[in-house]
């Protein structure tokens, strides 16, 4: 019985070294990035750090990391949209596909839809980030007009520093559970401690995919390319008339009644009906009870 309330305070000291400061940080969300980590944690990992360094190193080891944040360069994430208005857009369609093989990437996405006689397509690609300017120019040189371009950066340098600092505090607090399991004499202690390691192991993952998942993304840049046939943006004209141009007034008159409709709705519902239910509701109920009098004094009369 004395074992087990030894093990047990063990694990309780180091549950609050790991997590007693987590109701207190500050909370971090970006496409499913978990909290960030308590003050407690990252004390934990530098520490962990200056054990594990080389002798000679001294207080410098930790100083000299953060500085650096364990990346040699900035992880840069760049995405590119496009949408080409080309001849043929089969035949701009496989170019594109040659060009992403030729420079290491591949096709994620490819759909081609029939648009009247003409056909439009629509293709996602993955490309070296290194050769993205380079793969830009080329899809740019098989169109006939650049109708929309656009090139994001997103540096995600610091987000991926911290997931480092909470992988190594993860992965200390996961070394002392496992001394914790060795030493465990009965099953209640190891199954506690066990639940803690699992949990801890169960969050590591979680850290590593997302890890893993920037170091993809600043690797191979994201493109999207929309591409239109040059014959489906020639104007509709007939002796001088212009069917196209009728047929987008009509809608424009159409959208502009509809509007009319429903802003006269909204300021009837709004504000009419209160106004004649706040003026004109007692007097209907005056009246009512008004007659309701009237009627029972003639029953009277009447019997």
């Amino acid at each position: 019985m004395r074992k087990k309330i030894i093990y047990g305070v063990i694990v309780s000291l180091l549950l609050l070294a790991v997590t007693g400061c987590l109701a207190s940080a500050p909370m971090e969300t970006q496409g499913g990035y978990a909290p960030r980590e308590p003050v407690a944690e990252k004390e934990a990992a530098a520490d962990w750090d200056r054990a594990e360094a080389p002798a000679g190193d001294g207080a410098n080891y930790a100083d000299e990391e953060l500085a650096t944040g364990s990346v040699a360069e900035r992880l840069i994430i760049r995405n590119a949209w496009l949408d080409l208005v080309v001849p043929d857009t089969e035949e701009a369609l496989a170019e594109i596909k040659d060009v992403t093989n030729e420079m290491g990437g591949y096709v994620v996405q490819s759909n081609v839809y029939q648009s009247g006689e003409s056909k439009r397509a629509s293709v996602q690609l993955r490309i070296p980030a290194e050769r993205l300017d380079e793969a830009l120019e080329q899809f740019r040189g098989l169109a006939s007009e650049v109708r929309s371009e656009n090139v994001s950066s997103d540096d995600v340098t610091d987000e991926y520093v911290d997931l480092q600092s909470r992988l190594r505090s993860k992965e200390a607090a996961e070394a002392k559970l496992l001394e914790f399991l060795d030493e465990a004499e009965d099953t209640e202690a190891a199954l506690e401690v066990y639940a803690q390691l699992e949990r801890i192991q169960t969050e590591i993952e979680v850290i590593k995919g997302r890890m893993q998942y920037l170091e993809q993304s600043a690797a191979m840049s994201s493109v999207s390319i929309e591409l239109t046939p040059d014959e489906l943006l020639q104007p509709i004209e007939i002796g001088g008339w212009h069917p196209d141009r009728t047929l987008l007034d009509s809608f424009e008159a159409l959208v502009r009644v509809l509007q009319f409709l429903v802003d006269a709705l909204i300021v009837i519902v709004v504000i009419v009906l209160p106004v004649l239910v706040v003026v004109f509701g007692p007097l209907v109920g005056l009246f009512f009870l008004i007659r309701a009098i009237v009627r029972r004094r003639r029953a009277r009369k009447i019997e």
